[in-house]
């Protein structure tokens, strides 16, 4: 399909003017290409499907979050940072989707986070070791649980 441009008439301040005529982005030259430029460096702030400009504006969002629950180095959580990642990652690969995105392609960019989250989680729970976890009572809980739970899985998949 052939896209037709349409055409505006403005009138501008000598200071707007002046403003539009700064503009030297991507070898804007003429006024048009200088008033194109400028809508594209508009959406280019307000826009979401960066991933980039999204990882970035979820950092930002959770970085207070972050230094609240910050332990001491020597007793760092992997648990909160795995977390704290998760979110971070997952609200950016969620903002960066286009319009056009479906669930299995959500499905698809959010399986690497979550897999290196269980990367993460999986040997402290299990093993006790690969990271810190401040709550050794609720993590041998959850190891014993975990553990019950791949025996169940793994009868399952043998009888099968």
């Amino acid at each position: 399909m052939i896209s037709k441009s349409q055409s505006i008439s403005v009138r501008l301040s000598e200071d707007d003017y002046a403003y539009l005529m700064a503009i030297r982005q991507n070898g804007a030259l003429t006024q048009s290409d200088k008033v194109r430029e400028l809508i594209a460096m508009a959406r280019e702030a307000v826009g979401t499907e960066s991933f980039a400009r999204s990882f970035i504006t979820a950092s930002d969002s959770m970085a207070p979050y972050r230094a609240r629950y910050k332990s001491p180095e020597s007793d760092r959580s992997i648990m909160n940072e795995a977390v704290f990642d998760l979110l971070t990652e997952s609200a950016a690969i969620i903002q960066s989707q286009d319009s056009k995105a479906c669930a299995a392609d959500l499905e698809r960019h959010l399986f690497p986070v979550v897999s290196d989250m269980l990367r993460r989680l999986l040997p402290p729970l299990l093993a006790q070791s690969g990271g810190t976890l401040l709550n050794n009572d609720l993590a041998e809980q959850l190891q014993q649980q975990l553990l019950t739970d791949f025996s169940h899985l793994n009868c399952a998949n043998r009888k099968e």
